[in-house]
């Protein structure tokens, strides 16, 4: 019973979680995300239309004596223009988001045997982890500073305990007033894993993309031959 109730349970969650936590049975957690799908989706189906009812009936008499005279086109407006009206609320929204996202999931299951998660269980695991690793950078300390070795034929080696977002070979990046690009990217031992190699960008090139990167960041070694390591 318990087993089932896990599987139900992570029928709801991203591949990532399922991953982490292995399911008893992928077939289960399959016909579980059909069946809550389908559930999800009548059960708020059934509310919304119980709401639009009772919002559409209060706005009919609301609207009931400036509506004398209108002809059939002119009530078809104001009828469209309730519906929007009536969407436009929080709540409203919500469960027909709710409603759709259930149906997505029961023909996601359905259809392509695929388990589609909750758009909210997805959001409250992307926060956790986000808060997890803030938390984590904050006991690790301040980031250690990038390592720039200048080698031969006015190349640059820069070691970083992160990876650089977006440097590929594509990117020009400026340094000191200078334009390098990325020759080629290594990975070497802890602390500084990601290391690139920049060379001089050729006159003339077309920026597709650039990036200023602070030499102030950088902890700067001597020039040292192509065959000598960063320590």
């Amino acid at each position: 019973m318990q087993s089932i109730l896990r599987d139900f349970l992570l029928s709801f969650c991203p591949a990532k979680v399922r991953q982490a936590w292995r399911p008893s049975s992928h077939l289960t957690v399959l016909h579980a995300a059909m069946l809550s799908g389908a559930a999800q989706f009548l059960l708020m189906a059934v509310v919304l239309i119980a709401q639009f009812k009772h919002y559409f009936i209060a706005r009919s008499q609301q609207m009931a004596p400036h509506m004398g005279g209108m002809n059939a086109t002119e009530e078809a407006v104001i009828t469209v223009l309730v519906v929007l009206e009536f969407l436009l609320y929080p709540l409203s929204f919500f469960l027909l988001y709710v409603a759709l996202e259930g149906a997505i999931r029961f023909v996601g299951s359905l259809v392509t045997a695929e388990i589609v998660p909750s758009l909210f269980v997805f959001l409250f695991f992307k926060l956790s982890d986000s808060t997890s690793r803030s938390i984590s950078r904050g006991r690790q300390g301040p980031p250690m500073a990038d390592a720039m070795e200048r080698l031969p034929d006015s190349r640059i080696r820069i070691a970083s305990a992160t990876p650089m977002p977006g440097w590929n070979s594509s990117i020009t990046i400026g340094i000191d007033g200078q334009w390098f690009e990325v020759e080629r990217e290594e990975r070497a031992q802890p602390p500084r894993p990601y290391v690139y190699f920049l060379r001089p960008a050729p006159p003339g090139k077309i920026l597709r993309g650039y990036q200023e990167y602070p030499a102030a960041t950088l902890e700067t070694v001597a020039m040292k031959t192509p065959d000598a390591g960063l320590t």
